[in-house]
C-alpha cells in the first residue's frame, strides 16, 4: 500500500509546496473503504461472509452494501464486524485510524470492555452481556 509512514514524513517536511507533495506522492495515501479493508481480512483469515454475517448481526443487506461502499457504518457495526473477525485490539485501532473513525479508548468504561473482548476473541452476544452488566450501551445485534 504506498510507501511507508516514514518515507511519507521525510518528503512531507522537506517539501516547499503541499500541492505538488500530494501530487508527487498520491500513491502513499491508503484510500480504501472499510469495504475493502473488510474484504482483506475475509481472505487473510479465510472466512466467509455467511460466517461474518452470522456472527456480527448484521443485516446481511447491509453487510454487503458496506463491501460495496454503498454505505458508511457506524463506529459500533464496524466493532461487531471486528469481534466477527477475530481481529485483536491493536488491528481493530489501526483500521479504526485508518478509516477516520474514534480508536478506542482504554480510560473509557466501554470501550475498555470491548478490548477486553476483542483480545480475548469473545463474541459480539459475549461482549454485549458484558455491556449489559455493567449497564453500558450494548452493540446491538439484529440477526437474533
Amino acid at each position: 500500500m504506498g510507501i511507508d509512514t516514514e518515507k511519507v514524513l521525510n518528503k512531507l517536511s522537506g517539501t516547499k509546496s503541499i500541492t505538488e507533495f500530494l501530487d508527487e506522492n498520491k500513491n502513499a495515501f491508503d484510500l480504501l473503504t472499510i469495504g475493502e479493508y473488510i474484504e482483506l481480512e475475509l481472505k487473510n483469515r479465510n472466512l466467509t461472509k455467511a460466517s461474518v454475517i452470522r456472527k456480527s448481526g448484521i443485516n446481511k443487506r447491509f453487510f454487503f452494501d458496506i463491501l460495496a461502499g454503498k454505505k458508511t457504518p457506524n463506529r459500533r457495526y464496524i466493532i461487531r464486524l471486528f469481534l466477527a473477525l477475530g481481529l485483536n485490539f491493536l488491528d481493530a485501532q489501526w483500521y479504526l485510524k485508518a478509516c477516520d473513525y474514534p480508536q478506542l479508548y482504554a480510560k473509557n468504561k466501554r470501550d475498555s470492555i470491548i478490548i477486553y473482548c476483542l483480545n480475548k476473541k469473545l463474541s459480539v452476544s459475549e461482549c454485549n452481556k458484558m455491556l449489559n452488566n455493567v449497564g453500558l450501551e450494548n452493540l446491538g445485534f439484529e440477526n437474533i
